[in-house]
Parts: C-alpha cells; sequence; structure tokens
C-alpha cells in the first residue's frame, strides 16, 4: 500500500488556472439539471422562530444531558412527546446509573429550521455530549393554550 505523499508524487496537480476540462473538477449543480433532492424553502420571515428554535433546542439539549428537569419542558410540548420524553428519559437514567459518573457540559453546535408549511415547521439540530455527536429531529406546530393564545408546540420528537 502507498502512502499519501507516494500517491500525490505519482500524479503532480496542475497549477492554478491551467487545468483542462479533463483534469478539474465539474462544478455543481450541473447547468439545467433539476437537483435530486428538494431544497428547503423559507416562506416569509421566520427569523423570530429560527430564534425560538434555537432556545427551545438548546433547552432540550440541557434536558436529554441531565443539567435541566424535564418537567420545564412540559409547556412546550403536546401531552404525548412530553410522557414519552419522561419514558425515554428514566431508561436512559437507569442506563447511565450503570455507567461512568462524569459529567460534562452538553452544547448545541447546529440547528437548520426548515417550513413543510406555513403552519408546520421541522427543526433538525446536532448536539455534543461527552465527545459524541447526537441528532435530533422536531416538529413544531401552532396550537391554542388555555388562554386561546397560538403558541409552537412540540408535536414530534426524535433523537439518537
Amino acid at each position: 500500500m502507498k502512502t499519501a505523499h507516494a500517491l500525490a508524487a505519482a500524479r503532480p496537480v496542475p497549477a492554478w488556472g491551467t487545468a483542462t476540462v479533463s483534469d478539474a473538477q465539474i462544478p455543481l449543480p450541473f447547468p439545467g439539471v433539476a437537483s435530486v433532492l428538494p431544497t428547503p424553502v423559507e416562506r416569509g420571515d421566520i427569523g423570530p422562530l429560527r430564534h425560538r428554535c434555537a432556545r427551545f433546542m438548546q433547552a432540550l439539549v440541557e434536558v436529554l444531558s441531565a443539567e435541566r428537569p424535564a418537567r420545564q419542558m412540559a409547556a412546550w410540548m403536546a401531552p404525548e412527546v412530553f410522557t414519552e420524553l419522561q419514558r425515554r428519559l428514566q431508561v436512559g437514567t437507569q442506563v447511565a446509573a450503570s455507567g461512568s459518573r462524569s459529567r460534562s457540559a452538553a452544547r448545541l453546535v447546529s440547528v437548520h429550521v426548515s417550513m413543510v408549511d406555513d403552519q408546520i415547521a421541522e427543526v433538525a439540530a446536532r448536539m455534543v455530549h461527552r465527545g459524541r455527536s447526537r441528532a435530533l429531529a422536531v416538529r413544531l406546530e401552532p396550537q391554542a393554550t388555555h388562554r386561546g393564545e397560538m403558541v409552537w408546540r412540540c408535536t414530534a420528537l426524535e433523537w439518537a
């Protein structure tokens, strides 16, 4: 097996601006070809929603890493989602109790908001905890509170 230096020496790289079409990579996207994957559509001004999503996801990361009590998320989640979150946290606590006790703060690395339509937002995020990356996915929909106010509530939650 050759080393990286041996492979680089075997195939010289052309100087900047002197590459021919056969030597250089073709830039993407190809002109005139439709994208295979749908691109996220931003409807209207979602700046305030983006800020709320980041705050919600940060709170969720703190709950998942046991830095915040889960009951603080109850107002932001549909009842069935909150019940499932509590159940999965209890199972996770039992597993974590048998493991190491070293605690390091979890941090939110990225948050992406995609509007499915005007009334549904899907949020994808990545957190890092104890040196491992974990993915979070949330669906937010506006729901009426007991006072009749419309607020964004988490109606679906997945993490791995």
